[in-house]
């Protein structure tokens, strides 16, 4: 090996070691002065960390370590506020990030950040409490978020808020103020305890839905006319929307029940129809017994059971079924029996009722009429 060729090794090790202690020095030199950049740590990075928090740019704690989170925090920063977005903290960066957080300017805040004219109420991303947990809850029942409630408004919680807000034509912006939130509520409750829903409630949901109730209501009224109940007089009509998983059918349906005034108890409608999503009869309950009391014999045996009777109201049923749309159901009929007898105090009106493929029950004296049915579409 000649000397010319080692002393060309040596130089170029020594090369080699000189650019990387370059490079390892120019950040150094490059950031003089108050600039924080990736690799740093301290208190200044500390307190650089926990106003990108306040603002939205950063989750988590401030641990004082300048590392790749916090680099794009930082750019996110800068990009929303006209700045080199180079995630270097230098004089002027650092100077708006402290103005903002300190409310003395109007830089822009992140998406986890509070907004100035924020309500109280409202909650965003980085808070955590009973409120959050109560919310995201609610979001897991309506399925826009997976996992257990924690109470900590992170990311996925707030993806969630947007994915709910956009559904709902609410402004997607990941806050949950007190419209968003109002709107859940009601969206909520609807879903699962309905009948605690006030007539207010109902209202502003159906509007939100889009839903219009003109021709259920009048599908409704032609539907309890044919079947011989007059609803004359029953002006006032409570509508609720059951979307499928929140009741015991397989499907969206739509509810319509009848009041004689709206201060009536929610309990004690006249009539009640629901209707699936292509308008068909899924639920007529009437309770229609002109103020008669019942007396009920459960599981009659066959001397309880009028023959001439049953074969009677079996023919009204073929009827029904065949009006609203259950021809496939009539050929069942013949196999239905009486599960219970219900007689009047004044022994002048009889209903037979019948529970197997479906449930519905016929008044078959005086005269015959459908009063209850209800086909839970299995």
């Amino acid at each position: 090996m000649t000397n010319s060729f080692m002393f060309r090794n040596k130089m170029l090790r020594f090369l080699l070691i000189l650019s990387l202690c370059i490079s390892m020095t120019v950040p150094a030199l490059a950031y003089e002065g108050t600039t924080l950049y990736n690799g740093c740590s301290g208190e200044e990075v500390r307190v650089m960390q926990q106003a990108l928090i306040d603002l939205g740019y950063l989750e988590g704690k401030a641990d004082g370590k300048y590392g790749d989170k916090t680099e794009e925090a930082v750019r996110a920063f800068q990009r929303k506020n006209g700045l080199t977005p180079d995630g270097l903290a230098g004089k002027d960066t650092r100077s708006l990030l402290e103005s903002a957080r300190n409310g003395s300017s109007k830089a822009a805040t992140g998406n986890a950040a509070k907004p100035s004219a924020y309500n109280e109420g409202t909650l965003y991303n980085g808070c955590s409490g009973e409120e959050v947990r109560a919310m995201q809850q609610e979001l897991i029942d309506l399925g826009y978020l997976e996992g257990k409630a924690d109470g900590k408004f992170g990311n996925k919680t707030e993806k969630a808020v947007k994915d709910f807000q956009r559904k709902n034509g609410l402004t997607e912006d990941g806050l949950a103020g007190k419209k968003t939130r109002s709107v859940l509520d009601l969206v909520y409750k609807r879903k699962n305890s309905p009948k605690e829903m006030t007539a207010a409630q109902i209202q502003v949901y159906d509007e939100r839905e889009g839903i219009d109730w003109t021709p259920k209501e009048n599908k409704a009224r032609q539907i309890l006319n044919a079947e011989g109940h007059s609803t004359d007089g029953l002006n006032y009509i409570e509508h609720s929307f059951a979307p499928k998983g929140g009741s015991a059918l397989p499907f969206d349906y739509y509810s319509l029940s009848f009041y004689k005034s709206k201060e009536t108890s929610v309990y004690d409608c006249t009539y009640a129809v629901h209707l699936d999503p292509n308008g068909k009869l899924v639920l007529m309950d009437t309770e229609d017994f002109g103020g008669k009391k019942l007396t009920h014999i459960d599981d009659p045996v066959a001397g309880d059971v009028n023959n001439d009777l049953m074969n009677k109201a079996k023919e009204e049923i073929k009827r029904f079924l065949k009006r609203y749309g259950y021809s496939s159901l009539v050929k069942k009929v013949s196999k239905l029996k009486v599960s219970q007898i219900s007689v009047s105090n004044d022994n002048e009106d009889i209903y037979y009722t019948f529970s197997e493929a479906f449930m519905i029950r016929v008044r078959v004296a005086p005269t015959l009429r459908i009063d209850y049915f209800c086909y839970n579409g299995q």
